[in-house]
């Protein structure tokens, strides 16, 4: 059975609205970009300008002046879920670091532990052990939402509808000892045998582009805090993911190859990248356009997922020990950066990942309790695998594995925010790379099943739909079987 939309797959045209956060910084209607389904004025009005100058009176949401430590961010994480656990839920990811370290996150939203099936913003830092800045800024706007969840209203709003999971320090073994590097499989954590991770990222990977044969790591996804994100991204539906970095006041989006081409989506992609330059002032561009590289988070994420990608390089000088108030600048827009906040610039992804139009929905009615599942499968490639002396490999082959689920409510109807099934053509394949370029998609669809709490499968649906769709979906022999009606076996 499969369930479509009524509305023909294609990119967004004219007739939809247009997305109010891009409009109210000028962007040009003629790019089609859908609109909020609520106006972007709460972040813009007088009761929110006010608000914003006395937290910046008062500095960061968390009132930090110093970097932090990674047993800081450890302990932070877990009181913010203790203090507010309707709100904050703490993660430990599922794979240690190579020196046995584990990696914390948290989830916020209302109503945290429920699963919703609302779209998901996916914030992370420290991809890089040296690179300060990327996580405080992921955490202090951890701090900002959960400051603000009752008494401001666009946020209020906006954790009514979306899901943000932070995960602040990514390379722990790197930020430890301080260095950019993970310690790779190295027993002794030796600087040449450490692992760029954020060269390590399947898609693409062993081009060398930016990395050698060692910083890029033994294969395509190999270490264990590159499957931590990668985990996250797949058992979640992230309509946006942002991976801060530093420094240079960029905000950088697929390829990352110039050979690669433009991703299938990229006037959603520009569109939404200068939306977001404008609030923060950093310089927005395609990422092989800044300097070339593979293996990167936002390419892999894009073309497993469909979700938006973004890298932000935070600041425009390195992390020391007495560059703090840059931090702090840079988050809230003051000093330097007056006007031009990164706060604000997340608002608007926020507010991106949370708009239907930008992404897909799926309704429908199950058995109070059923439990709902959507899965899909296929392969991503490397890129032809630069050895040493020049010898060139065929691509790798990379199953991926997409999952996420939730639980039907009281009354049986569900609204899931997903990710479109209609997945973008990527540039890396079995035959090499071989740029698609804008508007060119896979007609895939997702498996929805719909099961007992003790797994077993009663109906299975295929769903295809394309971004900004909404389909409907009837699960009859779902109903029938799980009120016993119907055969179970």
């Amino acid at each position: 059975m499969s369930s479509r939309g009524s509305q023909p797959p294609a990119a967004w045209n004219a007739k939809k609205r247009f997305l109010t956060i891009a409009l109210s910084v000028g962007l040009l209607g003629s790019l089609s970009i859908p609109a909020a389904t609520t106006t972007f004025a709460d972040s813009t009005g007088t009761q929110a300008l006010a608000q914003l100058a006395t937290e910046r009176a008062a500095g960061l949401p968390s009132g930090r002046t110093t970097y932090r430590t990674i047993t800081d961010y450890n302990d932070e994480m877990l009181a913010l879920s203790r203090q507010h656990p309707d709100l904050v839920k703490h993660i430990t990811l599922p794979h240690k670091t190579r020196q046995g370290r584990e990696v914390y996150g948290i989830e916020v939203t209302h109503d945290v532990n429920a699963a919703d099936g609302k779209p998901v913003l996916l914030m992370m830092g420290i991809h890089h052990g040296n690179e300060w800045p990327s996580g405080e800024h992921t955490l202090e706007f951890a701090y900002d939402l959960v400051n603000n969840a009752k008494k401001d209203r666009q946020v209020k709003r906006l954790l009514d509808q979306a899901r943000v999971i932070f995960v602040p320090v990514v390379n722990v073994d790197g930020f430890v000892i301080n260095r950019r590097t993970s310690c790779g499989l190295s027993p002794t954590c030796a600087s040449n045998a450490g692992v760029d991770i954020n060269r390590n990222y399947p898609f693409g990977w062993g081009s060398n582009a930016g990395s050698n044969a060692t910083s890029r790591g033994p294969g395509p996804g190999s270490e264990p805090e590159v499957q931590n994100i990668m985990d996250l991204t797949t058992t979640n539906q992230a309509t946006v993911l942002i991976t801060n970095h530093t420094s240079g006041h960029t905000l950088l989006r697929p390829p990352l190859e110039k050979r690669a081409g433009d991703a299938p989506d990229e006037a959603v992609y520009a569109a939404l990248t200068d939306a977001m330059a404008a609030k923060n002032g950093y310089t927005g561009m395609k990422s092989g356009f800044d300097y070339e590289t593979t293996g990167e988070t936002p390419d892999w994420s894009y073309y497993a997922t469909r979700g938006l990608g973004f890298t932000f390089e935070i600041m425009k000088t390195q992390s020391t020990t007495s560059s703090y108030p840059e931090v702090i600048e840079d988050y809230l827009g003051t000093g330097r950066y007056e006007g031009k906040s990164n706060r604000e610039a997340f608002m608007v992804a926020l507010e991106y990942a949370a708009d239907p139009a930008g992404h897909s929905v799926i309704k429908g009615k199950a058995p109070k309790g059923a439990v709902l599942k959507i899965t899909k499968d296929f392969d991503l490639w490397t890129a032809p695998i630069l050895q040493t002396g020049g010898v060139l490999d065929p691509p790798q082959a990379v199953p991926t594995h997409l999952e996420s689920s939730l639980v039907a409510p009281t009354n049986g109807k569900f609204t899931w925010h997903v990710n479109p099934s209609v997945r973008p053509v990527p540039a890396y394949t079995a035959n090499g790379v071989v740029a698609t370029g804008p508007g060119n998609f896979l007609q895939e669809s997702w498996t929805l099943t719909c099961a007992r709490p003790n797994g077993e499968v009663l109906e299975t649906v295929n769903v295809t739909v394309d971004r900004g769709q909404q389909v409907d979906v009837r699960l009859q022999e779902c109903k029938k079987r799980f009120n016993g009606k119907g055969p179970k076996g």
